[in-house]
């Protein structure tokens, strides 16, 4: 891996690099050579050896009454590293503490319905998570879904731990089963509107969400995420009509 690679990983930018770098193979210089050697202009070298000298990166000493600069050993990385990995651990708490705040900004920002698209197994993945996520907000912990033959090997096919994840978290599911299969699980239900033909979709019904999972081309899972509580319940009457009629 590249150096300067190596240090926009850790934040700097293209100007900081050429400085850093700079001090560090030339040794000791005045800003003025600085800036020369590295095309910066003077005020921006200055308040870029500021911020190496705050991040430990640099140091500075006086001869002759002029100033000059020089780099700290490069091990002094490793505690700008250590730095970012604590500030992020502390960000990462933070945004925690703040989610059930950005949760309800979001669940309750608008009137109109919510329309997301997905491509491809890791959007499966995104859907499923979210059954997961939405459902243990739910007071209600049973959720809906017609399953179809044609769908089931590639909605999990990413995410095997789906149905351990569901029953460690005590969540229930309803199926109205379409095409033949499907095994009996812990807290789920299974009923079968046809054993002979599957659904070219497979459709998830829970909170105030519905789910669409179909095969596009070249046999590519597509999700279409319905985020409406009108929506979601108008189909969660239709099913249980529907449910009601099958042994």
């Amino acid at each position: 891996m590249e150096i300067p690679h190596i240090l926009r990983s850790l934040g700097f930018n293209d100007k900081e690099i050429r400085i850093y770098l700079t001090l560090l193979t030339g040794g000791p210089t005045s800003v003025r050579k600085l800036a020369k050697d590295t095309d910066i202009n003077r005020g921006t070298v200055y308040e870029i050896l500021k911020s190496l000298q705050e991040k430990g990166l640099a140091g500075m000493y006086h001869k002759h009454k002029k100033q000059f600069f020089l780099a700290e050993d490069p091990e002094k990385l490793m505690e700008v590293t250590e730095r970012k990995e604590r500030s992020v651990a502390a960000m990462k708490r933070e945004l925690a503490e703040a989610l059930p705040e950005l949760r309800s900004v979001y669940a309750h920002g608008g009137a109109k319905p919510t329309v997301k698209y997905y491509e491809g197994h890791k959007g499966c993945t995104i859907i499923l998570n979210d059954v997961l996520h939405t459902m243990g907000q739910e007071e209600e912990k049973t959720y809906r879904a017609y399953s179809s033959i044609a769908l089931r090997d590639y909605l999990y096919r990413e995410f095997p731990t789906f149905t351990k994840e569901r029953i460690a978290r005590r969540l229930h599911v309803r199926v109205i089963a379409i095409g033949a299969g499907g095994d009996d699980q812990p807290l789920a239900e299974r009923r079968w509107l046809s054993e002979k033909k599957g659904s070219p979709t497979y459709s998830i019904i829970y909170g105030p969400k519905v789910a669409f999972l179909s095969l596009g081309a070249n046999e590519t899972p597509l999700g279409i995420l319905i985020e409406d509580a009108a929506v979601a319940e108008t189909e969660r009457i239709i099913f249980d009509r529907v449910w009601e009629t099958l042994r």
